[in-house]
C-alpha cells in the first residue's frame, strides 16, 4: 500500500505546487501596472526523494522559493537617475522662477530703467534751464531706484521661498527614512522566519527611490536584507530599524537661511549642507545658495557702481539754485559679517565710506591670526589689501580760496612706506603768500610726485598713490604693495596739519590689534572691538544691500547739477555732458563694461543657465526612460509570459488531479478484490 500512499502524495505536491504557482502568476497579473513592481517567479524542485529497493523513490514537487526578479545593478542606476532628475528638476524650475523675476523681456525692468534715466539726462543736457526735462528726469530717476529696490526684494523673497522648500525637504526626509527603518525590520524578520519578503522589497525599492528624488544617497545591504542609507560623506541615516533624524541650522551669516543639521551624538549637530550631492535638496541649495546670492550681487554691485560714479561727477556740478557738491543719489554704506564660524567676539561697531572715490565693488576679510595680530586681504584678487593714510578733512582748495604752500612753512613731509622711511620731501611752494593749489587734485598730484621722487624710496622700490576724494575732502595716501607688509605712515613735516595729515589713520595691511581699532582699506573705514580667537574673520565692502536701499537724494529739480561753474548761467551744461557720457563708461569694477552692459551679462547668464538646466533635466528624463525600459525587461511583467505560464500550470494542475483520480480508482479496484 506504500506505492499508493506514494502516488497520493505525489499527486497532492503536484496540486499545491500548480495552485501556488498560479497564486504567484495572479500576483504577477494584478500588479501589471503597479510602480516598481518587481516579477515574482515560483522556482519548483523535486522533494526530498525516500530510501526504497532498489533505489531511491521521488516523492512529488515543491516550491522552493519566490524569486523577485531584480537586476541590483540597474536599481542602482534608476536610483542615481531619480537622484539626477531631482536635482535637475528642481533646480531647473528655481531657475525659470528667479528668471520671472525679471521684466527685460517686456521692454520693461532694470535694463529699460537705465536706458531711460540716461536719456533723460540726455534732454537736461539738451536744455538745462527746462524745468519739465529736470522733473521729467527726477521722475525716471525714482523708477530706477523704485525697480532696482523690487527686484532686490523679489529675488530676497524668492531664496526665503527656497528656503521654506530646504525645510520641507527636510521633513520628508525624515519621514522617508523612518519608512525605511520600519521595513528593514519588517524585512530582517521574514528573512530569519525563511520568508522571501519580496512585496516589502519592492516598497522599500520605491521608497529608496523617493529619498533619491530627496537628497543624493548612497546604500549598501547586509546578509539580512536590511538596508543602510547614507547620505553626504558617509554619514547614516538609516541603519536597519534605527534613523539618524536631519535638522535645519538658521545661519546668521547667511540671512537667517537654514542649513541642513546631522546629529553627530551627545547633543552636538553637524552641518552637512556642504556634502549633499544630489536629489532636489541639492538643485534647491545651489538656486538658494549660488544663482540668487549671485544675481544679488551683481544687481548690487551695478547699483553701487552707478551711485558712486553718479555722486562724484554730481558732486562737482551745479544746479540752478547755485547749489554744488551734493549727492545724485543716496550714498553708499558698509556691508559687515560675522561667520557663523568664529569662536571671539570681535565685530564691526561702527563702519563709514570715508573715501567715495577709491571704492572698488571688491570683497574685504579682516582675518586674524591671534587676539592680538589682524591681517587684511581683499578676497576678490586674493592679495593682501594696500597700505594706506587716510587724512582728515580739509577746507576744499578753489580758484577763490587755494590752499597755499609757503616755502619753508608748510612745505616738507616725512612719510613711511612699506617699512622704508623716506628723506625730507619738500612740496614745491613759494614765497608768503605762497604757491596757491586751486583744486584737490591738484594738490594730491603734487602730494605723489614728491614722495615718488623721494631717493631713500625710489632706491627701495617704494611708491605711492595719492587721491583726494571731492566727497570728504580728504587725502588718501596708499601704497603700490599688495604684499603683507604694506604700510603708509605720515611721520612729520611742516605741511601735515595744512594737508589734514597730521591726525589721520594709518592702516596697515597687516598688523597688530586692540581693541578698538579703525582701520581703512580702499575708501572703506570700519572700526572693530571685542576679542578675536586664532582663525576669526570679519567680512567687508561697500556694495551688498545698495540695491535694496538705493534712493533719490535730491528733492528739488533746481539741485539738479547740471552747471559745470556757477557762473555758467541756466545754460550751462558741462557737467550734465559729463554725467550722460557715463553711460557710456568702462567701469573697471564691473568688469570692463558699462552699467547696461553689467546688468545685461548678470541677466542673460541667469537666462543661459536656465536654458542649459532645462536642457539637461530633459536628457536625464530621456536616459531615465531608458533605464525604466530596461528594469521593465527585467522586472516588468509580461501579460504574455504570464498567460502562457498559466496555461502550463493549469495543465499541470489538471494532469496531478488526474493522478490523483486514477490511482483512487487502483486503490478501489484493489479494495474490492480483497473483498
Amino acid at each position: 500500500m506504500s506505492g499508493i500512499d506514494s502516488l497520493f502524495q505525489i499527486g497532492q505536491s503536484a496540486l499545491q505546487a500548480a495552485q501556488q504557482t498560479m497564486t504567484v502568476i495572479g500576483q504577477n497579473v494584478a500588479n501589471v501596472n503597479t510602480p516598481g513592481y518587481s516579477k515574482q517567479t515560483a522556482v519548483l524542485t523535486e522533494a526530498q526523494a525516500q530510501d526504497a529497493s532498489p533505489g531511491q523513490v521521488g516523492s512529488g514537487v515543491q516550491v522552493a522559493q519566490i524569486l523577485r526578479t531584480t537586476d541590483s545593478f540597474l536599481e542602482g542606476q534608476l536610483n542615481l537617475s531619480q537622484q539626477k532628475l531631482g536635482q535637475l528638476g528642481a533646480y531647473r524650475d528655481a531657475l525659470f522662477q528667479i528668471q520671472g523675476l525679471y521684466g527685460d523681456s517686456n521692454a520693461q525692468g532694470v535694463g529699460a530703467d537705465l536706458n531711460n534715466f540716461f536719456g533723460a539726462l540726455q534732454d537736461v543736457a539738451t536744455n538745462p534751464s527746462d524745468p519739465t526735462a529736470r522733473n521729467a528726469l527726477l521722475a525716471k530717476a525714482a523708477t530706477l531706484t523704485g525697480d532696482l529696490n523690487q527686484t532686490a526684494a523679489n529675488l530676497n523673497t524668492q531664496r526665503k521661498s527656497l528656503d521654506g522648500q530646504v525645510s520641507q525637504t527636510i521633513n520628508e526626509v525624515n519621514t522617508l527614512a523612518s519608512q525605511i527603518a520600519d521595513l528593514n525590520v519588517k524585512i530582517s524578520d521574514a528573512t530569519h522566519r525563511g520568508q522571501n519578503a519580496n512585496d516589502l522589497m519592492d516598497q522599500r525599492g520605491q521608497l529608496l527611490n523617493q529619498l533619491g528624488r530627496d537628497i543624493g544617497i548612497a546604500t549598501t545591504v547586509d546578509a539580512s536584507g536590511q538596508v543602510s542609507v547614507y547620505v553626504g560623506r558617509g554619514q547614516v541615516l538609516v541603519e536597519q530599524g534605527q534613523t539618524r533624524a536631519l535638522s535645519t541650522i538658521a545661519r546668521a551669516d547667511n540671512s537667517g537661511l537654514q542649513d541642513i543639521g546631522y546629529a553627530v551624538g551627545s547633543g552636538a549637530t553637524q552641518d552637512i549642507t556642504p556634502l549633499i550631492t544630489g536629489g532636489k535638496m541639492k538643485g534647491l541649495l545651489d538656486a538658494r545658495d549660488t544663482i540668487i546670492p549671485g544675481q544679488l550681487k551683481a544687481l548690487d554691485q551695478v547699483t553701487a557702481a552707478l551711485t558712486t560714479e553718479m555722486n562724484q561727477q554730481h558732486r562737482r556740478g551745479y544746479g540752478l539754485d547755485g547749489s554744488t557738491g551734493q549727492d545724485f543719489f543716496s550714498p553708499l554704506s558698509v556691508s559687515s559679517t560675522i561667520p557663523d564660524t568664529n569662536t571671539g567676539t570681535a565685530s564691526v561697531s561702527a563702519s563709514a565710506v570715508t573715501a567715495p572715490s577709491l571704492l572698488t565693488m571688491h570683497d574685504y576679510e579682516i582675518r586674524f591670526s591671534s587676539a592680538t595680530a589682524y591681517s587684511i586681504v581683499d578676497t576678490t584678487t586674493g592679495s593682501a589689501g594696500k597700505g594706506n593714510y587716510t587724512g582728515t578733512a580739509i577746507t576744499a582748495p578753489t580758484a577763490g580760496a587755494p590752499l597755499n604752500i609757503v616755502t619753508g612753512t608748510n612745505d616738507t613731509l616725512t612719510v613711511s612706506v612699506d617699512g622704508t622711511a623716506s628723506g625730507t620731501i619738500t612740496l614745491s611752494g613759494a614765497a608768503s603768500p605762497g604757491k596757491a593749489y586751486a583744486s584737490g587734485a591738484d594738490l594730491a598730484t603734487e602730494v605723489q610726485n614728491k614722495i615718488n621722487a623721494d631717493a631713500t624710496l625710489v632706491a627701495a622700490g617704494k611708491s605711492v598713490t595719492v587721491t583726494y576724494d571731492t566727497s570728504a575732502n580728504r587725502l588718501v595716501i596708499t601704497s603700490d604693495s599688495a604684499a603683507a607688509s604694506s604700510a603708509v605712515n605720515v611721520t612729520g613735516g611742516t605741511a601735515r596739519t595744512a594737508l589734514g595729515l597730521a591726525s589721520g589713520t594709518s592702516t596697515a595691511s597687516s598688523g597688530s590689534y586692540g581693541s578698538p581699532s579703525t582701520l581703512n582699506v580702499d575708501g572703506i573705514q570700519v572700526t572693530v572691538t571685542g576679542t578675536p580667537a586664532a582663525g576669526d574673520k570679519l567680512k567687508v565692502n561697500s556694495y551688498t544691500g545698495s540695491a535694496t536701499s538705493i534712493s533719490v537724494a535730491l528733492t528739488d529739480a533746481k539741485q539738479v547739477a547740471a552747471a559745470a561753474s556757477l557762473s555758467g548761467g541756466a545754460g550751462d551744461n558741462g557737467n550734465a555732458l559729463a554725467l550722460v557720457a557715463l553711460q557710456s563708461k568702462s567701469i573697471a569694477d564691473l568688469g570692463g563694461t558699462t552699467f547696461t552692459g553689467a546688468y545685461q551679462n548678470a541677466a542673460t547668464s541667469l537666462g543661459v543657465s536656465a536654458q542649459n538646466a532645462d536642457s539637461s533635466l530633459k536628457a536625464q528624463q530621456s536616459l531615465d526612460l531608458q533605464l525604466q525600459g530596461f528594469r521593465g525587461q527585467v522586472s516588468g511583467v509580461s501579460m504574455d509570459e504570464e498567460l502562457t505560464s498559466m496555461m502550463q500550470y493549469q495543465r499541470m494542475y489538471q494532469m496531478a488531479a488526474r493522478l490523483i483520480q486514477m490511482t483512487d480508482e487502483i486503490l478501489q479496484t484493489l479494495v474490492a478484490i480483497k473483498k
